[in-house]
């Protein structure tokens, strides 16, 4: 089973034998292109392309032959949106996620659609950099380009067009866009009439586990596997993510530390939260829903500190051949929980969970000439795990039950973050230990399930899916985070009208 994750900054494709077994890996940065202050852009052709290319590499890294693949399953990053023209070619760039130019639209589908009705529907809160919003931004800005759309398509759907020459959509994946009726399971057509949209620009809706389509002649001649292979719709990266850390039923809770960050769990009814701070999210089976709460600058923190702080572990890890990231960890270590009193606001890209403002910032507070370079490495770990925290204690206000915790991304690959995020949650933590790659590892289960590998979503992670050794909280920093975790959730609300003032 071959599955192909297109996330924010990479493609990577992984080759999963029906044991689980990870034959191959491989991945392919691209770049994000920022042509004014706000906009994030990509083209979906470099995407194709280095999709190729890494379908191309993990064949012939595993030795794997294209006729030994049973189906393909996929997996993207959410919320962007893409625009082809009646050729299939893009009308434009595509919007991703993290782009935040429609500030002014978010409000103008305030001023259209109650905010409460529109959450009733759409399970989730009006944020920047969704496919919805980013649409109305084209419609307003762009005349031509919408005129020239024949069809509105998210990232990962894209890849599956060019694979198969079939349009459509997932529902985990059409549940992040603002358009889709998160209960229903299909686009909401009050919403698109409400914003005068057409409603023939958006694709058919599949649940993930369906067959798609097949690889037709052209994409097998520029990616090397077989014409007529099996391709299921797949899902967004955090639903695919989910799958591959075995999130398929009520209890365990996965905390995802990437670029961004995200908390999500699995629950068996569409509940909402009537305060709008998190994302009710269609899961891969029709009885199924994610709660999800998402940060913006998780990883992306630690990462913007090593670009401009860690010169020094950037060196060290190209010349003996150390992770860069693991240096800055065993330095956070030599700092006692709780960094001396010095608290950072992860909020270097605006926030999404709680506060939904595209105008917050980061910042440390506590700062003196006692605290060190470790301290204040371990005091960004400690808030990113704080402002992920702010969903786990929504998800305990909505009575979501939780029992464990399932660590992913590359957070999970730090011991010390591990360790402090067992102490924030006051809950023990773990890994998933027979795959790094969960986005396309949980695409590949799909396509397994898609082609009849296994009968059903839940005996497929049952199947693969191993948790490696739990950490558990230490008795002494669990009162000790909940001391600095009140602090932290005191300084929002304090600073948010200074954030308007520096934006």
């Amino acid at each position: 089973m071959l599955g192909i994750d297109l996330g924010t900054s990479s493609v990577r494709a992984v080759l999963v034998t029906p044991e689980g077994a990870i034959l191959g890996v491989a991945g392919k940065e691209y770049p994000i292109s920022s042509p004014w202050p706000d906009w994030d852009e990509q083209d979906p052709v470099v995407w194709w392309q280095a999709t190729c290319e890494v379908v191309r590499r993990v064949l012939d890294k595993a030795a794997v032959r294209p006729e030994d693949i049973r189906a393909v399953g996929l997996s993207g990053q959410m919320h962007g949106l893409v625009l082809l023209d009646r050729t299939g070619s893009p009308v434009r760039p595509a919007i991703i996620w993290p782009d935040k130019r429609s500030y002014k639209e978010c409000q103008q589908i305030g001023e259209r659609i109650d905010p409460d009705r529109l959450y009733e529907i759409t399970g989730i809160p009006v944020a920047t950099g969704f496919f919805g919003v980013s649409l109305l931004w084209v419609r307003e800005h762009e005349p031509d380009s919408y005129a020239r759309t024949h069809v509105a398509l998210l990232p990962k759907d894209y890849i599956r067009y060019r694979l198969t020459g079939e349009l459509a959509t997932d529902a985990t994946d059409g549940s992040g866009t603002v358009l889709f009726d998160v209960t229903r399971r299909t686009w909401s057509r009050e919403i698109i009439q409400r914003l005068g949209f057409l409603d023939d620009i958006f694709p058919p809706v599949l649940e993930s586990s369906e067959v798609a389509g097949r690889i037709c002649q052209k994409a097998s001649e520029e990616t090397g596997l077989l014409a007529g292979t099996l391709v299921a719709a797949g899902g967004g990266d955090q639903a695919m993510g989910a799958v591959g850390c075995g999130i398929v039923k009520e209890g365990v809770l996965a905390s995802t530390i990437g670029t961004g960050g995200q908390l999500i769990t699995a629950v068996e009814d569409a509940v909402l939260d009537r305060r709008h701070r998190i994302h009710t999210l269609c899961h891969v089976t029709k009885d199924q829903w994610l709660l999800m709460g998402a940060m913006l600058a998780a990883g992306l923190s630690l990462r913007w500190f090593k670009e401009n702080f860690g010169q020094t572990e950037d060196a060290a890890g190209s010349l003996c051949e150390l992770d860069p990231y693991e240096l800055l960890s065993m330095e956070a270590e030599k700092a006692e929980p709780g960094s001396r009193g010095l608290i950072f606001l992860p909020y270097l890209c605006g926030e999404r969970t709680p506060h939904m403002d595209p105008k917050a910032k980061g910042c440390f507070v506590g700062l003196s000439l006692s605290h060190t370079r470790a301290h204040v490495i371990r005091a960004i770990m400690e808030g990113v795990a704080f402002g992920l925290k702010d969903s786990l204690t929504i998800f305990r206000e909505l009575g979501v039950p939780l029992e464990t915790v399932i660590c992913s991304g590359g957070g999970a690959r730090s011991r010390v973050w591990r360790q402090i995020q067992a102490d924030v949650y006051g809950m023990p933590v773990t890994t998933i230990t027979n795959n790094g790659e969960h986005s396309a590892y949980g695409a590949a289960l799909i396509g397994g399930v898609a082609a009849g590998t296994y009968r059903h979503v839940l005996e497929a992670c049952e199947t693969v899916v191993r948790q490696g050794e739990a950490v558990y909280p230490l008795e002494d920093n669990v009162p000790r985070y909940e001391h600095y975790y009140s602090v932290f959730r005191s300084l929002y609300p304090i600073l948010k009208d200074t954030f308007k003032e520096l934006a």
